[in-house]
């Protein structure tokens, strides 16, 4: 029996069941057409708001590149608040040229694939399947697509699960119940999309009207509350394009909007004026040059706007946009015409807008302007090529401090033209001059502040510089500027870049030093060598004398000659570490001289006797010729013996004597030497073997030759 009663039900319920799930499909159709509709709305709105948006933003529509992010957020900000406050519907903008604009609110949100007219189910790139509605602005070719959640996303779609449950529960208890429990959500349904497909045809004025207080009561609700706002979104619009319409009636300008044939849409009082004519509104639907037949002239130029979407600039032109009636005397007008591009896919090109002004007056007053100054301008060049060409830099400061500096003076300061600031407190600043010690110089110390601010000349100062390229040292001269009246002018200040000369000048010292050294070396260790070589050559001649004077036993014959010739050899030697140490005491500056009356004649002979057995063994003839007038010389006469006897200490004694000394050779002639002396010498202390820092020594003698600023410089080759 309970078999028979569950078959008795399951064939009673199947016609139930057919019918329930073609009400379950109906409402599932009309949930989906209710979305439908929404996203068609929620389109328009957002289509209306895009306009909107434009329409204050005007240069969002030239071709430049994607919306920054500021401009982007405030779009997106709108489009919800118009469109979409109060759920989760997305949008994305597209550009005249088909680019997204992305949403720095919700990057992540990617347009769908393929942008389709109408509505359709879409899968977005976040993941997300959406009713997707595309719109397109003919006007500005913008478009903005709206995904509005999939009914079973929402809680209307979420309800049908509810009521599939119920229907199930509902038909478990009784077919009657699930009848009417279908019955009781698919009408308001029914309704609901009734009503959405009226405001979807625009009469936003229309609500729904709600019956129950169950979720379907809520949506319609909602759905009242969105159509009051689009429709009160719609009436700011329709108020906004009147505020448009009375700027642009307002403005100086001639303003004109030509559609792609270029008929005249849109035109304001201004250009009525222009084109001469007393109403605007009798412009549109004319053509372009029938209303305003002066325009023709630029044919070309409109159309090579329209077939390349570049802007036109030209100011100052001259066109004739009204003919002149008989009789009126001819004038040249000119106008400033400007000429944008607003479409880039309309028919023809795309829509374009004109802009004129007369600048008839301004045009004439900057030709007299221009004669006027051709003169001033040409010595101006005249002055500015001979400053650029200068290899000193050269700045040149007015009254207000503003400046100007030529290429020298960029190159010297370590920059670019372009990246030096306005201002000379910012050049001071930059600039960050330093004192000898590399302390930073106050601003107000900087040569350029005093010369500007207190009027005081600066002449040759010398300053560092930090660059690019290392520390830099520079002299800076500056010129305060007056006017008639005493009163400040400016400045006109000289840059020299003297680093290379400071660098030169180190080296010089730094070579100084280690020569000095060099030579100090040299001379302990010749004074060393000599008087370690004293030592055994006395020991030596002391024992050849001994043995001369002892003479038992007697000598052998070719013993004494060994004896003598050992002697003779050992004082040779002697005399020559004599002439070493003496050489070493005239490299140290510290050999005296002992003065006396010598005579020349009897000096030089003795230096012949001394030579002659050497000069007889090499066949060698010595002369010494005397001029008998010569007499006494007051000299050192041992110094002038050493001059005489040897080629290796000559030049030093010369020197300490206050003589001269030259040679002339010849192949296969011989030598000459020329010697000049003083009559009387003065009592000297040595000549040194190395430069000093007296007047006399060639240290000195670098630095009176070198040029000033290096020897002002001194303090910073120091450092």
């Amino acid at each position: 029996m309970r078999t028979k009663l569950l078959v008795m039900l399951a064939v009673l319920s199947l016609p139930l069941l057919i019918v329930s799930l073609i009400q379950l499909r109906d409402y599932r159709r009309n949930t989906i057409e209710q979305a439908s509709t929404i996203a068609r709305l929620k389109s328009a709105s957002a289509e209306a708001a895009l306009e909107s948006w434009l329409a204050t933003h005007p240069a969002a529509l030239r071709p430049e590149g994607p919306l920054d992010t500021a401009r982007a957020a405030d779009l997106y900000t709108r489009l919800r608040q118009h469109a979409s406050p109060d759920d989760d519907s997305a949008f994305v903008v597209f550009d005249a040229r088909g680019q997204v604009v992305v949403d720095p609110a919700a990057p992540e949100a990617k347009p769908p694939q393929g942008y389709y007219q109408g509505v359709s189910e879409q899968r977005w790139g976040d993941g997300a399947a959406r009713l997707t509605s595309v719109v397109r602005d003919r006007a500005t070719g913008w478009g903005v697509a709206v995904g509005v959640p999939l009914p079973q996303n929402t809680k209307a779609g979420r309800s049908l699960l509810l009521v599939a449950t119920t229907w199930a529960l509902a038909l478990l208890s009784s077919i009657l119940l699930s009848v009417w429990a279908v019955g009781r959500f698919t009408n308001p349904l029914r309704k609901l999309a009734a009503s959405a497909s009226t405001l979807g045809e625009g009469r936003l004025h229309e609500r729904f009207a709600v019956e129950t207080d169950d979720e379907v009561g809520t949506l319609a609700e909602g759905f009242n509350v969105m159509a009051a706002r689009l429709e009160s979104k719609f009436n700011e619009v329709r108020a906004q394009g009147v505020f448009i319409a009375e700027v642009l009636d307002s403005l100086p300008l001639g303003v004109v909007v030509v559609d792609p044939n270029l008929v005249v849409r849109r035109a304001n009082s201004t250009f009525a004026r222009v084109a001469g004519r007393e109403d605007a509104a009798a412009l549109e639907g004319r053509g372009l040059y029938e209303a305003t037949a002066g325009l023709a002239a630029m044919n070309e130029v409109i159309e090579d706007v329209r077939r390349t979407r570049r802007a036109f600039f030209n100011y100052g032109l001259p066109l004739e946009l009204v003919a002149r009636a008989e009789g009126e005397p001819e004038s040249r007008n000119f106008w400033d015409v400007i000429i944008y591009p607003t479409n880039g896919e309309g028919e023809g090109g795309g829509d374009l807008i004109l802009i004129l002004s007369e600048v008839s007056k301004r045009v004439r007053a900057e030709k007299l302007a221009t004669a006027a100054f051709a003169a001033e301008r040409s010595r101006a060049a005249e002055l500015e090529s001979v400053i650029s060409q200068m290899e000193e830099g050269v700045v040149i400061v007015d009254a207000r401090g503003r400046y100007r500096i030529n290429p020298a003076a960029a190159r010297i300061l370590g920059r670019q033209p372009g990246e030096f600031r306005d201002g000379l407190d910012a050049l001071i600043s930059d600039m960050a001059l330093r004192d000898a010690h590399r302390q930073l110089l106050p601003a107000a110390e900087s040569p350029l502040a005093r010369a500007f601010e207190r009027g005081e000349p600066v002449s040759g100062e010398h300053v560092q510089i930090d660059r690019g390229d290392g520390e830099g040292i520079l002299e800076v001269s500056a010129t305060p500027l007056s006017d008639e009246a005493g009163e400040r002018a400016g400045l006109v200040a000289v840059l020299r870049d003297i680093t290379e000369n400071v660098r030169q000048y180190r080296e010089l010292m730094e070579a100084y030093g280690r020569l000095r050294e060099h030579d100090r070396l040299k001379s302990a260790f010749v004074a060393n060598v000599s008087h370690e070589l004293r030592t055994p050559l006395n020991v030596i001649i002391g024992l050849c004398q001994l043995l001369e004077r002892d003479r038992q036993p007697a000598l052998a014959p070719l013993q004494s000659e060994a004896v003598t010739r050992m002697e003779r050899n050992a004082r040779a030697q002697l005399e020559l570490v004599n002439h070493l140490l003496e050489y070493s005491r005239l490299e140290a500056g510290r050999a005296a001289l002992v003065l006396e009356d010598v005579d020349v004649a009897a000096l030089a002979h003795e230096a012949l006797n001394e030579f002659a057995d050497r000069a007889r063994e090499k066949q060698i003839k010595l002369r010494a010729d005397v001029a008998p007038e010569l007499g006494a010389v007051r000299t050192d006469r041992n110094k002038l013996a050493q001059v005489l006897s040897n080629l290796a200490i000559t030049r030093k004694i010369v020197e300490l004597l206050e003589g001269e000394i030259g040679v002339e050779s010849r192949p296969s002639e011989g030598s000459r030497f020329l010697l000049t002396l003083p009559r009387a010498a003065r009592q000297r202390t040595g000549t040194g073997s190395l430069v000093r820092e007296d007047a006399g020594s060639a240290a000195a003698k670098a630095r009176q030759d070198a040029p000033p600023d290096v020897t002002d410089l001194r303090a910073y080759a120091r450092r």
